[in-house]
């Protein structure tokens, strides 16, 4: 298993510059996108993960969750900016190195690079659906970061699991680089 979970997420590993054409006119496609973009799947179960590895409990999550609405906020408000992808990278490779040290000042850096998951989001939503699309957003997020404590619960007697967790988050921010 520890051998074919990596492969296995590198199989399935998609840019971060998947964002456009998800929809971003109903709710169902703001609840869609957290469970069906890969990028914001892997970012919200290293978040979920480490949040349980550290102790913290649901500080991570909240922050997150926080964070990722003061994004799309922003992105609405201010647009898109050079970067944004790499930044969205990032946060694979930041969640994807904390879980072989959980107990590291980078903690801090999961829900601030969350926020640009939002953001990216933001710059793509229309006016008058940014509501319904950001509420479905965050229900998923939410419930992705739930699901991921619960299984950061189960990781913390499984060192082996856990590397093989965040290797294969890191492997998934360099495939995306690559791309």
């Amino acid at each position: 298993m520890r051998k074919l979970l990596p492969l296995l997420l590198l199989a399935f590993s998609v840019p971060a510059l998947a964002h456009p054409g998800h929809g971003a006119d109903s709710f169902q496609a703001g609840f869609l996108h957290p469970l069906t973009g890969l990028d914001h799947l892997l970012m919200l179960a290293g978040a979920g993960v480490l949040s349980a590895l550290s102790g913290r409990k649901l500080l991570l999550p909240f922050a997150t969750l926080g964070m990722m609405l003061v994004g799309a906020i922003a992105g609405s408000l201010l647009g898109g900016f050079s970067g944004m992808e790499m930044l969205i990278i990032a946060s694979l490779a930041v969640c994807g190195v904390m879980m072989f040290k959980t107990e590291n000042r980078l903690l801090l850096a999961v829900p601030v690079l969350a926020m640009f998951h939002g953001w990216a989001h933001g710059v793509e939503m229309s006016g008058h659906s940014f509501w319904l699309f950001t509420s479905g957003f965050m229900l998923a997020s939410a419930t992705v970061l739930c699901a991921s404590f619960a299984a950061g619960l189960l990781l913390r007697r499984h060192d082996g699991l856990r590397k093989t967790f965040g290797g294969g988050l890191i492997v998934s921010a360099l495939l995306a680089l690559m791309s």
